[in-house]
């Protein structure tokens, strides 16, 4: 907490008076917690006895630090803790090494001792999600007359007034994990069906693995292969055949057709004589044996892929209906205005709610505001108190005792810390104290500058009782982007035509990014996605290099640079700014998307030599160990969680204070647009190599169903909450889908085609002339031991270039593709070839036309047109959109602006709730009341204004409206520098409403901003 000098000797006092009250749950309440600047001082002193700060000081809050730890708000029951909590209430009984209070003479000067059970409670209430025990009936039955499986209901961040549980890890259906938002739904939804349709695919696939595991396919096929290529083409018999013709420079890889090259397969062959002539290594391995069931097989695999996952995703529509459905969200009862007028009048919630329900009455219903948030363009305002708050906790670190800590007297700090080593300055470990100081004095003067400016409303959140009203709303107000589309005169705001869109979920959108200039956020992008490209580069070239020295080597690099991977691109758009999370995701999606297929695919693709990829200890072992450690080694280092669980169970109980002991278990949050891309991954290299590796299809069933399980466990039980992310990042997916499906359609054809991967072609004529023994050097100029004997009537081949994929003929038909392999496939296997030719391209026109018609369709709705859904709404969708009024759901919120700063256990409050419902926020810290945790109380005139305004409304005085303006000045000037949020109560006002809206909180307890 922060105290001046002069407060000191009032400190004792005023903890006990401020003791005396009780937590109501308001805003304004002060109870058992820190307020502003002394933030556990309630006193009736009033406002005009407190001595003023100097107006460029700045005021802070803290969560209090000496709360009692030993009381319990929750009293969890053993079965209801986790398995991590069981075992460190074990390994504390046995208080080996196991102690928090090790230094016991500094924990006696403490006014409370760290406990490490609180810190495990922290963590199952506020990081964990968490479900109501007896969730809202109303959606319930609405769900189940839908036939949608949704038994919980989400509970707020922290809530201890209504019993909740840990949501089970077995018995949670996927329609409740829209609870996390609907783009978490899918993904789970989506990982079930990819695990079933490639277990499907693996038996379809099974004759072909039986084939290719015996001695017709391979005469030299061994019963004791390794597991994982079982199955699979490997082809590890090869005979060394002459090839008088052939030239070195046709396998150096000179030309793009046959790059890169390889120096293994050709040899010059020395008799006796000292003749020499050329031999390549021809493989000896056949297809000829299963043309039988081959194409009704692989034909069969090929449209059971293509057709299912084409009408996956042009199916979602439904399930996002479904899911939206099972699940209530603040975005279906709100709307956003992206251009309110630069009047005085956009500053007032009142007058927006008047407006709409004057505006809209009589238009089929009534309309009811429930809640109105008016954001301003202040990022640059709220950046940097973030900014400042982070170098203050990052100062106070590094100070023995933080409760003690003076804002005044960070300067004197100084003498009692010594400086950094230069050492570590130079590897930027760390940060001097001396530039902390100097960095928070800066921060504090660009502060107090920003404060000074004068803001626009930027935005407009305006919350309606039933989705019905919402969608009324959107459909009177929608405009396309071009054409016409006439508004009526009544539906415009003091004249302006209002552009409107449904908003993300409060919990996603980035308040401190909301309003960034276009321009800006582009230049941001093409910069970050430049690095990423160059990034992308660096990483082929690394994997070049390691697949020279070893498959194996190159195997591991591709399964590290994945993991490492989201946390460069992670890294990369905190440079980008993004109005919500589910741009932020997509940005990421796309990037790593980018990374993981060129890595794992493409990169293998062309630095992989042609006449390598059935060879033993090749192209086909690489994919079988990608295949591997993504099946063992990424989840267990998922499930292990290592960096977790050794701050929480080695650093957490050796923290002295319980703030720090809590944040050893602050989690980081999952990132469904990064699991994404490993499902999109997994899939794409499943389907490109599946002609050579149909095993892949069973790793990738297994793969699936472990992370179908292993996510769901972690977000359930490991990981901490997300923001709730919508549809964007599923919808690129498909894309990718779609994308996918055209390789493997084209990877099935010429996978086939190019059989045998030799580029070895038969001579029909041979004069018979190289008979005898052989000793053959290769290119590489390594002596092959055994020497080779050439018998009577041999025959002889030529350089052939069989990878045909790079050769595509024009117009590309069936028979001009089958054309191109005449010189080496067989007349038994030309019908297949010319089958699966006609599936290729009956695919890629069929993929190709629904991806050009999807486009233009959408870009056309978006452009020129606007359906009318109320229109085209059946009387039972009007009922059902009416059924569930915005004040009855317990799980969901208002816009209230928040942010969140690295260190501090919740999100920071970006404007004055005392004219919100407690309950719309969205969390709670049961140890402390919400000014604890809101930043405009950073500006000294606005908590002087605040505390002004709470005394008169304790003493039974007017306290006009006009104050919640989001900072007035003293002297009347209407410049809010913060963003406004006001709700209200609803018309019928029932008493089993939980939003029950009101003008004032708490008005019988009196909370002094200033000390």
């Amino acid at each position: 907490m922060f105290q001046t000098k002069k407060k000191r000797a009032l400190k004792k006092q005023r903890q006990l008076n401020s003791r005396g009250g009780s937590r109501s749950g308001h805003a304004s309440t002060g109870g058992n917690s820190d307020s502003i600047i002394s933030a556990s001082v309630v006193t009736a002193t009033p406002v005009e006895e407190v001595p003023a700060k100097e107006e460029n000081a700045v005021i802070f809050s803290l969560p209090r630090t000496d709360m009692d730890n030993t009381k319990s708000r929750y009293n969890d029951k053993l079965a209801d803790m986790t398995i991590g909590r069981r075992i460190s209430r074990q390994l504390y009984a046995l208080n080996a090494f196991y102690d928090p209070n090790e230094d016991v003479e500094a924990m006696k000067k403490r006014k409370a001792r760290p406990n490490i059970d609180k810190a495990w409670e922290y963590f199952e209430h506020n990081v964990l999600p968490r479900c109501l025990v007896q969730g809202n009936k109303s959606t319930r039955d609405l769900a189940a007359a839908k036939g949608i499986e949704a038994k919980y209901d989400k509970a707020e961040v922290g809530e201890f007034e209504k019993p909740t549980m840990l949501y089970p890890v077995w018995d949670t259906p996927i329609d409740d994990m829209a609870d996390f938002g609907i783009g978490v739904a899918l993904y789970f939804s989506t990982l079930r069906f990819l695990a079933v349709l490639c277990l499907v695919a693996f038996w379809l696939n099974s004759s072909t693995m039986r084939y290719f595991a015996s001695k017709d396919y391979d005469s030299e096929n061994e019963d004791d292969v390794k597991w994982s290529l079982w199955g699979s083409a490997d082809c590890s018999h090869t005979k060394w055949e002459v090839c008088p013709t052939c030239t070195e420079d046709e396998w150096k890889g000179l030309a793009w057709a046959t790059f890169p090259g390889t120096s293994d397969r050709l040899a010059t062959g020395t008799n006796a004589n000292g003749e020499e002539v050329k031999f390549l290594e021809r493989n000896q391995c056949t297809m000829e044996g299963m043309d039988g069931f081959y194409p009704f097989y692989t034909i069969g695999t090929l449209v059971l892929i293509v057709g299912t996952v084409f009408y996956w995703i042009y199916s979602q529509k439904q399930r996002i209906r479904e899911f939206d459905d099972a699940e209530n969200s603040s975005s279906d009862y709100t709307i956003e205005v992206k251009n309110p007028p630069p009047i005085d009048s956009s500053f007032s919630p009142e007058v927006w709610k008047e407006w709409f329900e004057t505006t809209f009455r009589g238009d089929d219903d009534a309309i009811e505001v429930a809640a109105v948030t008016i954001a301003l363009d202040n990022e640059r305002l709220i950046n940097a108190l973030v900014d400042r708050r982070a170098l203050i906790r990052e100062y106070q670190n590094i100070l023995e005792d933080v409760d003690e800590f003076d804002i005044d007297d960070i300067e004197d700090y100084l003498k009692d810390l010594p400086p950094l080593p230069a050492w570590k300055k130079s590897l930027e470990i760390g940060t001097d104290p001396a530039d902390l100081v100097k960095g928070i004095q800066n921060a504090s003067k660009l502060v107090n500058e920003l404060s000074a400016w004068e803001y626009e409303a930027a935005s407009i959140f305006v919350t309606f009782q039933t989705q019905y009203q919402q969608t009324m709303v959107l459909d009177r107000l929608s405009t396309p982007l071009l054409g016409e589309r006439k508004i009526e005169s009544k539906y415009l705001y003091k004249g302006e035509q209002l552009k409107i869109t449904e908003p993300a979920e409060p919990s996603a959108l980035r308040w401190g990014q909301l309003n960034v200039d276009f321009t800006a956020r582009f230049a941001q992008i093409a910069f970050t996605t430049v690095v990423a490209l160059l990034l992308v580069l660096g990483g082929g070239i690394a994997i070049s290099y390691a697949r020279s020295i070893s498959p194996s080597i190159a195997g591991c690099l591709i399964t590290a640079l994945n993991i490492l991977t989201p946390r460069v691109v992670s890294a990369l758009t905190k440079i980008e700014s993004h109005p919500n999370a589910s741009s932020v995701m997509a940005s990421q999606y796309l990037k790593i998307t980018a990374f993981r297929w060129t890595n794992t695919v493409l990169i293998f693709c062309i630095i992989s030599p042609f006449t390598d990829t059935l060879m033993e200890d090749s192209l086909i072992e690489e994919i079988a160990k990608i295949f591997t450690l993504d099946l063992f080694l990424r989840p267990t280092l998922q499930y292990l969680n290592i960096g977790g669980n050794i701050g929480k169970h080695l650093k957490a109980p050796k923290a002295k204070r319980q703030r720090t002991m809590n944040l050893f278990f602050k989690a980081d949050s999952y990132d469904i647009g990064e699991r994404q891309t490993n499902i999109t991954t997994i899939f794409f290299f499943t389907l490109f190599y599946s002609a050579i590796y149909p095993m892949g299809y069973f790793f990738a069933f297994a793969i699936f169903t472990l992370k179908y399980w292993l996510d769901k466990f972690c977000i359930l039980r490991s990981w901490g909450q997300g923001p709730k992310i919508g549809t964007s990042v599923a919808k690129i997916s498909n894309v990718f889908y779609l994308l996918a499906l055209i390789c493997f359609a084209i990877q099935t054809f010429y996978s086939y085609a190019m059989f045998p991967y030799d580029n070895a072609c038969h001579v029909d004529t041979s004069d018979g002339s190289y008979t005898g023994s052989w000793n053959l050097t290769r290119m590489d100029g390594e002596e092959i031991t055994d020497s080779v004997l050439v018998s009577d009537g041999h025959s002889e081949y030529k350089f052939c270039e069989q990878n045909s994929i790079r050769s595509i003929p024009f117009p590309p038909t069936p028979t001009n593709l089958v054309g191109l392999t005449s010189d080496w496939m067989s007349a038994k296997r030309e019908p297949t070839a010319y089958n699966l030719a006609l599936c290729m391209l009956v695919s890629l026109v069929v993929i190709g036309a629904s991806l050009l018609m999807n486009t233009v369709v959408r870009g056309y709705k978006i452009i020129f047109g606007v359906e009318s859904s109320i229109e085209s709404m059946s009387e039972e969708e009007r009922i059902d959109l009416e059924a569930v009024r915005f004040s009855h759901i317990d799980e969901i919120h208002a816009y209230i602006p928040q942010i969140k700063i690295e260190g501090y256990l919740f999100p920071f409050l970006l404007c004055d709730v005392d004219y919100i419902n407690e309950d719309l926020i969205g969390w709670d810290d049961p140890d402390t009341h919400y000014d604890a945790y809101n930043l405009i109380y950073d500006i000294p005139r606005l908590a002087q204004q605040k505390s002004k305004e709470r005394t008169l409304h304790r003493l039974g005085e007017f306290v006009s409206d006009e104050n919640n303006d989001g900072g007035l000045d003293d002297d009347g000037n209407n410049a809010p520098i913060f963003s406004i949020a006001k709700s209200w109560t609803p018309y019928e006002n029932k008493k089993s409403s939980k939003k029950q809206g009101y003008t004032r909180n708490n008005p019988d307890e009196n909370t002094p901003l200033i000390d």
